[in-house]
């Protein structure tokens, strides 16, 4: 029998090149700085954006507020205005009766026409029909 050698089931590998650098000393690597991340800017934005949100809705409520004061002063006043209205109709019918015309004419010393006259304009006639 022959002896086989042995395998490994790895299979060899060549080292890897290496890369040689000429070696500086005045020459070393520098950190980057390290900025400081705060979160105080974003906090501020979003305490502006909540403040002007109600402010905005604060000040939209007291114009709602006062139109619908405005409102309510308009319809009273309206109401005012028909009940006025109603009570100058009233007066209005009440003083074209014939009835009350009458009396108030006899008051500012007017008597009943005896006949009835009528006054063409182009010729400037006055044109009688019959009367009482």
């Amino acid at each position: 029998m022959s002896a086989a050698p042995l395998r490994s089931s790895a299979p060899l590998r060549a080292p890897a090149p290496t890369r040689v650098t000429p070696r500086h000393e005045h020459l070393r690597p520098v950190a980057a700085p390290q900025h400081a991340r705060t979160l105080a800017p974003f906090a501020w934005l979003c305490v502006a954006i909540v403040l002007v949100a109600l402010g905005s809705v604060l000040a939209l409520n007291t114009t709602m507020a006062e139109g619908a004061y405005q409102s309510r002063d308009l319809k009273i006043e309206i109401a005012d205005l028909h009940q006025q209205r109603a009570t100058a109709l009233i007066k209005l019918e009440s003083n074209s009766a014939p009835g009350a015309l009458a009396t108030r004419a006899q008051t500012l010393g007017m008597v009943p026409a005896d006949k009835i006259g009528f006054i063409t304009l182009s010729s400037g006639n006055v044109l009688e029909a019959g009367g009482r």
